[in-house]
């Protein structure tokens, strides 16, 4: 049996023509660089390296003395000592050479990928948030407000509530705490910021930020105290912590399967998808938040008086933390317009 193929030396990186002929187990050609007595190139089979078929692409044999020979001869197994190992090569060879194979294999990649995203990084994300001790939690919190607070980034200036106002404010939480007895440990921070506008928000390790702006839109304690309720319903969640593993996770998921780390491919999927989950999040602080208020006998009205007034006092700019990306407004306060308790009542 014989065959043409590409010889490299090893050494020059011009190939030479050949005539590769297969016999006593053997690979044996000449080349015109051959010693005087013209004495041919013999390699035993065992001692080469015979690369697997990619597709219809060139066969390489990679030669013991560091020369390989590359062939269009598309048969070489049919031609070479029989081993049973070559029956997984083979295996792979057939199904990367038949097309329908190719696309159901692409469309199971696809599907158990986005499956994965879906449901496997929320609960690998909620796993790794319980995991992470409170310290590094409170440490990335902590560095991510001075982010924010500093000046270049123009987030954040200094608020300008009264003493007075900011006390009441927090002996109005402590109330809270007191009363429901399911408060996680917090640490509140007030901020002004135009560039925000009215918003309250919590960041991983208990810092709840509430902007001069928002205060100035509620009516009353009862509507700060309810907003803030919800933001604890986020601390005690670990929410900040979870999102922001789920989208790392995401990210890393759609970069290893896209292998391009800076186009917008990658970076849009993990977006989406991290939007999604903020809304189940949403959803569990609002329910933390009406279980709060009505243990405290505030008005749960309060709750979805506010949310109302943010989402009309933001409209087309950008909206604040806790309806943007969140589940339909009126959809959410629904719950909280129910009647008082009748313990509440008088």
């Amino acid at each position: 049996m014989q065959f043409d193929a590409d010889y490299y030396d090893g050494i020059s990186p011009r190939a030479q023509r050949v005539l590769v002929t297969i016999a006593d187990n053997a690979f044996t050609f000449s080349t015109t660089t051959s010693s005087s007595d013209n004495a041919p190139h013999i390699f035993y089979i065992s001692d080469c390296h015979i690369q697997a078929k990619l597709g219809r692409g060139k066969r390489l044999i990679d030669l013991p003395d560091g020369g390989r020979l590359e062939t269009d001869f598309q048969d070489l197994e049919h031609h070479l000592p029989k081993k049973s190992a070559h029956l997984c090569w083979r295996a792979i060879h057939y199904a990367e050479s038949h097309l329908f194979i190719v696309i159901f294999a692409l469309i199971g990649i696809v599907l158990s990928s986005l499956l994965l995203l879906k449901y496997g990084v929320p609960v690998a994300a909620k796993f790794a948030a319980l995991a992470t001790p409170p310290s590094i939690e409170k440490d990335l919190g902590k560095q991510t407000l001075e982010a924010l607070d500093h000046q270049k980034l123009g987030y954040f200036t200094a608020s300008e509530l009264s003493d007075a106002k900011k006390s009441a404010i927090q002996e109005a939480l402590k109330d809270l705490c007191l009363k429901t007895g399911d408060c996680p440990n917090y640490q509140l921070n007030f901020r002004k910021s135009p560039t925000i506008g009215a918003n309250a928000f919590a960041l991983p390790g208990g810092y709840l930020i509430m902007t001069d702006e928002l205060v100035a839109l509620a009516k009353d304690n009862n509507e700060i105290i309810a907003v803030l309720a919800h933001e604890l319903g986020h601390v005690k969640g670990r929410h900040a912590l979870r999102q922001t593993l789920q989208g790392t996770i995401s990210g890393i998921i759609v970069i290893a399967i896209t292998g391009d780390v800076s186009s917008i491919a990658a970076g849009l999927p993990a977006i989406m998808l991290n939007m999604s989950y903020s809304r189940d999040l949403e959803l569990d602080a609002d329910h933390y938040a009406l279980q709060s208020l009505k243990t405290a006998c505030i008005p749960t009205q309060s709750f979805a008086t506010l949310l109302l007034k943010l989402e009309k006092s933001h409209g087309s700019a950008a909206a604040p933390e806790m309806i943007s990306s969140h589940p339909n407004t009126k959809q959410r306060i629904m719950p909280f317009l129910s009647k008082p308790h009748q313990q509440c009542l008088s």
